[in-house]
C-alpha cells in the first residue's frame, strides 16, 4: 500500500508522509501500527537537487521510472493472458505496445467509454475459443 502524503502548506515544501503496517498481536488479533514523518523533498527539481545532490535526485527518478515501466509491462502481460492470447505471442505484443513508453504520458484511459464499446473492444482481443465460451454463456443467460 502506498504511503499517505499530506502537503503541509502550499508555499512550503514540507510534506507529511504517513505509512503503516498490519501485524498479528500475541492474542492472534490483527492490528495496525502507523507512523508519520515530516520532511522537505524540495519545492521543485532545482531545490531538490540543491538539498540532496543532482545524483541522488536522478537515482531516485531512475528507480521510479524503472518501477513504473515494470508495472506497465506486468499490466500488459496480465491483460494479454486474461484475453486468452498464446503465451508465446505475448512478449512480442507487450514489446510492440510499450515500445514508445514515456514516463510523462499516462496509459490510463481518461475518457469513459460506453460499456458496450468496452465489451466489444475487449472481446476482439480474446482468443476464438474464449469468444465462443462467452457467446455460449450469453445465450444461456438470455434464454
Amino acid at each position: 500500500m502506498e504511503p499517505e502524503v499530506t502537503v503541509a502548506e502550499e508555499e512550503s515544501a514540507e510534506t507529511y508522509v504517513k505509512a503503516g503496517t498490519n501485524f498479528v498481536d500475541e492474542d492472534g488479533e490483527k492490528q495496525r501500527v502507523e507512523a508519520g514523518v515530516t520532511f522537505n523533498p524540495g519545492a521543485d527539481l532545482t531545490t531538490a537537487c540543491d538539498l540532496y545532490t543532482e545524483e541522488a535526485v536522478f537515482q531516485r527518478y531512475l528507480r521510479g521510472v524503472t518501477k513504473d515501466l515494470g508495472n506497465a509491462i506486468r499490466s500488459s502481460l496480465n491483460k494479454y493472458l486474461e484475453a486468452g492470447k498464446d503465451p508465446a505471442e505475448i512478449p512480442g505484443l507487450v514489446e510492440a505496445e510499450l515500445k514508445d513508453w514515456r514516463p510523462d504520458v499516462s496509459r490510463r484511459v481518461s475518457t469513459k467509454k460506453d460499456p458496450a464499446e468496452n465489451i466489444l473492444a475487449n472481446f476482439a482481443d480474446l482468443s476464438p475459443e474464449r469468444q465462443q465460451e462467452i457467446i455460449a454463456q450469453l445465450m444461456e443467460q438470455s434464454a
